[in-house]
């Protein structure tokens, strides 16, 4: 097949890239062109394709008689963008590249699209339930909003123009070292001057970032410290981390069957994790103190199902947070040891 993958260079695209490209398929690797990865994938095989989701003339080219498109290219939470920014990567970038499917690709076999587990962001008030595809989609953030918009376009593109669509709603996904590393967007979920700066750098921070960053400065100076978020009462939250890898696979899975055609598909681990207990692992790792933390910001817990897609697709999963976390500490001992 000749299958395009919009945002290549980020986490699950370089994975998928790579798995596409091991089977024999033509891959056609579309990013910004100052994206680092591009080049990478360029040696191991990949033809890169320069452009912008908002250039629909950069679009063109990489889409032209392609057999598939997985979009993964978007604006991110993770990345401190703008509203303004969501709707115009998300909602406009993905319709310029429906369009150029529908002009360019007229034999497209599959349209794969990259949404999110934030379009169910709303909808579970307690935290205890389990979120499977049959929950509404009541996204509680305009990133959210951008996602089931884009959804939508996918779906009136397959009424209307015959581009046969899937959906991916990825949950939160890593790579493994991304769980040890306080510089990386998920350092500030549990190391402690992780936290202090990014809380200290906002513009406008709420009464709760206000007293959770006076609670993180009064730790103790001295070694690095990792910190466990609970609940007044003590109990720790849900949540569900997916690895990149397992996530790259569960998008393969959606390109030729015919079963997922106009169907969503979450897409994460086989199970979620506890809070405090990955955090308590990843000290254990790397032989660094937790503090615990008691505050009423604690994060519902968030536990998604991918049942559907294990029995669907035949997507398996093959790694856990804490798999990860063993992962990236036994290659951070063999590189050298510091972080």
């Amino acid at each position: 097949m000749k299958v395009v993958v919009t945002g290549a260079g980020v986490r699950i695209g370089t994975h998928l890239v790579r798995i596409l490209l091991g089977e024999g398929h033509e891959v056609r690797a579309f990013g910004l062109a100052d994206d680092a990865q591009l080049a990478a994938l360029e040696s191991a095989g990949a033809r890169i394709y320069p452009g912008d989701l908002e250039v629909p003339e950069s679009i063109i080219p990489a889409v032209e008689e392609a057999d598939a498109v997985c979009h993964l290219a978007a604006a991110l939470t993770t990345h401190d963008v703008t509203d303004d920014r969501f709707v115009d990567v998300n909602l406009r970038g993905t319709f310029n590249v429906l369009e150029a499917v529908r002009r360019g690709a007229p034999g497209l076999r599959r349209f794969v699209y990259t949404s999110s587990d934030a379009v169910y962001m709303s909808t579970v008030e307690s935290g205890d339930d389990v979120i499977d595809e049959s929950h509404e989609l009541l996204p509680g953030t305009v990133y959210g909003a951008t996602k089931v918009g884009a959804e939508l376009l996918c779906r009136s593109y397959w009424r209307s123009y015959g581009v046969p669509f899937s959906v991916m709603r990825p949950t939160a996904t890593a790579n493994p070292a991304e769980l040890i590393r306080p510089d990386s967007v998920f350092g500030r979920r549990w190391f402690v001057s992780a936290n202090i700066d990014w809380l200290s750098r906002r513009s406008a921070p709420s009464a709760d970032q206000t007293e959770m960053l006076s609670l993180l400065q009064a730790i103790p100076d001295g070694d690095e410290k990792l910190y466990a978020l609970v609940a007044e009462d003590g109990t720790s939250s849900a949540a569900t981390y997916a690895d990149a890898r397992d996530a790259a696979t569960g998008m393969r899975a959606m390109l030729e069957t015919e079963a997922p055609v106009g169907e969503a598909f979450n897409i994460g681990p086989a199970a979620p994790h506890d809070e405090r207990a990955l955090v308590e692992h990843i000290g254990n790792r790397l032989d660094m103190e937790v503090v615990e933390i008691r505050h009423r910001s604690v994060r519902p817990s968030w536990r998604i199902s991918t049942e559907r897609a294990q029995a669907v697709l035949g997507y398996r999963p093959q790694r856990t947070v804490f798999s990860m976390v063993d992962e990236a500490t036994s290659e951070l001992q063999v590189a050298g040891g510091s972080r």
